[in-house]
């Protein structure tokens, strides 16, 4: 077995896009209306986070098995954050955002082995801190998240509807 991280490119915007959409679909069953209507990725969203770099896949055996979007980028919604504060920042943080692993796969615990390759990759580039969100209803990425060592912030709510997030945080050594 073959497992890699890598940067995404342009050749993999297919395989991208149909992890995202059968990720949304499994959102919705689930009852979360995360990724279901604003927050959707859209397409020309992950082109661009693909021209810039800042997608990441996880494959098997050269296959997409996750996605990720992994940008230095300011998030505006981390500014205000409610019953809760995040821990003083020692400067510029990495946010991951549009994490999702084909649901074909639930019950591997390939999200949580993506995410700690992910931040090996933040480790080997230098980069202390690390924020992330996930919906209050995504319970699946709430354990993927908490098993990464993230530490639970507060909420923050992103500039749509059904935008509440909990807020997470972590600090590399």
């Amino acid at each position: 077995m073959n497992i890699e991280i890598r940067t995404g490119n342009r050749n993999d915007f297919k395989g991208i896009m149909q992890i995202i959409n059968h990720a949304k679909n499994k959102l919705m069953e689930s009852g979360s209306p995360q990724w279901s209507d604003e927050d959707s990725p859209k397409e020309e969203e992950i082109k661009g986070e693909l021209e810039k770099g800042n997608n990441y896949l996880f494959t098997i055996n050269k296959e997409i098995i996750g996605t990720a979007i992994m940008t230095d980028e300011e998030e505006k919604a981390y500014a205000k954050i409610s019953y809760g504060d995040w821990d003083t920042s020692q400067g510029n943080y990495v946010t991951i955002h549009k994490f999702a692993i084909h649901p074909d796969t639930d019950g591997k615990g390939y999200g949580k082995i993506f995410l700690h390759l992910l931040l090996l990759v933040c480790q080997e580039k230098g980069i202390s801190e690390i924020r992330i969100d996930t919906h209050p209803k995504n319970r699946a990425m709430q354990k993927v998240i908490s098993s990464a060592g993230f530490s639970f912030k507060g909420i923050v709510h992103l500039p749509f509807e059904n935008g509440e997030r909990y807020a997470y945080q972590l600090f590399l050594k």
